[in-house]
């Protein structure tokens, strides 16, 4: 794991010299007693004592302020809301976990003092996969950088720092939609937002919205697992739902993931089974059912069918008798079939 940058060590400066002006005397021109200077102004000359001539140095450029890492209780800690990486997988934590087991902790995190209802806390910038990894490790404290170029009243600085500082793992499509609306919330327009997240399509900018646009079980386990789906595969389940429906799609999302699915294969599943809702013939659904018994024995069913998108009904019914019995009984059908007329 790389270190994280350490603003302001290694910075040259010799940490020795000293920076106040110093005066150089100058001594006078041969032949010159040393006493006298003369100064011309105009037609008019004047003399004044001699001075010593003084080289003033420049002051030296202000030096950054030492970084200073020290330890915080866990309990004052909380993640920014302008922390860049809004995902993590629950493997990554754990990975984490077993890293500081092992190792301890390498690098510090990125903070800055909160304010208003966060008063006393500090937001974390850079470093929430080590503080989830070592609240589940019951670790009492982190090593942390209070960061003075951390602006709280500035989000998009916040954003394109922890941007930065958030190197040891690529973001994903997810964390960046999710900064995006954080950003739309806060009233930032699209080409502040798209400067500050390094995007430069428009196009792009919209297929990261569909992830908002998800259902919430589709937008599940896409955070369960956001580097596989990207905003081009949530822009498809999105585009799906409105014909599939969301529970079809949601089987579609699951499948992605285990299989590793492409672009390409995924529309192809979409596709077929769209296919399989145009072709599918309509089918009536019982309502009512009842079976018909000769003593012991089952003869027959009588069944009260709805068909689909209607609102009549449809009797079914189907019987075995033996052939002397089947005549006179659809005899006694016919006859009431006739009354049921009569009353209509």
């Amino acid at each position: 794991m790389n270190m994280e940058r350490l603003d302001g060590e290694n910075s040259g400066e010799d940490m020795g010299q000293d920076k106040t002006a110093q005066s150089i005397p100058v001594p006078p021109a041969p032949g010159d007693s040393g006493s006298i200077a003369t100064i011309t102004a105009g037609d008019h000359a004047r003399k004044i004592p001699a001075q010593p001539a003084t080289i003033q140095k420049q002051p030296a450029a202000p030096q950054k302020q030492p970084v200073i890492v020290q330890k915080i209780f866990l309990d004052l800690l909380v993640p920014s809301p302008f922390n860049s990486r809004k995902f993590r997988p629950e493997s990554s934590v754990q990975n984490m976990v077993q890293s500081l087991a092992a190792h301890g902790q390498r690098e510090a995190l990125r903070v800055y003092p909160g304010e208003g209802e966060r008063q006393g806390k500090y937001e974390i910038v850079s470093g929430v996969t080590r503080f989830l990894a070592a609240r589940i490790l019951d670790w009492e404290s982190l090593d942390v950088i209070i960061d003075p170029d951390l602006n709280p009243h500035d989000p998009l600085s916040l954003i394109r720092l922890s941007r930065i500082y958030n190197d040891t793992a690529a973001e994903t499509d997810m964390d960046h939609a999710a900064t995006i609306a954080d950003l739309e919330e806060q009233g930032y327009g699209q080409e502040a937002i798209m400067v500050a997240m390094g995007i430069n399509s428009s196009r792009k900018l919209l297929k990261l919205r569909a992830f908002g646009e998800l259902p919430q079980a589709i937008f599940a386990i896409a955070a369960q697992n956001p580097d596989k789906i990207t905003a081009e595969f949530a822009e498809i389940l999105k585009n799906a739902v409105s014909t599939l429906g969301a529970d079809k799609v949601t089987l579609l999302a699951d499948e992605l993931v285990k299989e590793n699915l492409s672009t390409r294969k995924l529309i192809r599943h979409i596709k077929a089974e769209q296919r399989k809702i145009e072709n599918k013939p309509t089918r009536s659904t019982r309502e009512r059912a009842a079976l018909i018994h000769f003593g012991d024995t089952k003869i027959g069913n009588l069944c009260l069918m709805r068909h689909p998108n209607s609102a009549r009904r449809k009797v079914q019914l189907e019987v075995h008798l033996p052939d002397d019995v089947a005549g006179n009984f659809f005899v006694e059908l016919e006859n009431l079939i006739q009354r049921m007329k009569e009353q209509w």
